[in-house]
């Protein structure tokens, strides 16, 4: 199980690293981050999705790739 976790890290930073070199080509340089206390959620939200400009497309396909990784690890555990 570890190998499929360092796995799904390893797959999911080469995505967003590829994702985000492409948003960054095609839209531009991304407004500046307005961050508060006062709401944590937005903030949150915010940072989550400052690489890709969508925060819910990225967290499906981390989500996906994690997924996987696991299914993998388990179907080779139990063959």
């Amino acid at each position: 199980m570890r190998g499929a976790l360092v796995a799904g890290t390893v797959l999911s930073l080469i995505v967003v690293g590829f994702w985000s070199v492409s948003a960054a080509a095609t839209v531009g340089d991304a407004p500046p981050l307005h961050l508060s206390v006062r709401h944590p959620a937005a903030s949150y939200l915010a940072l989550a999705s400052a690489p890709t400009g969508n925060g819910w497309a990225l967290f499906a396909v981390l989500s996906v790739i994690y997924m996987l990784a696991l299914l993998v690890a388990c179907w080779r555990r139990w063959r």
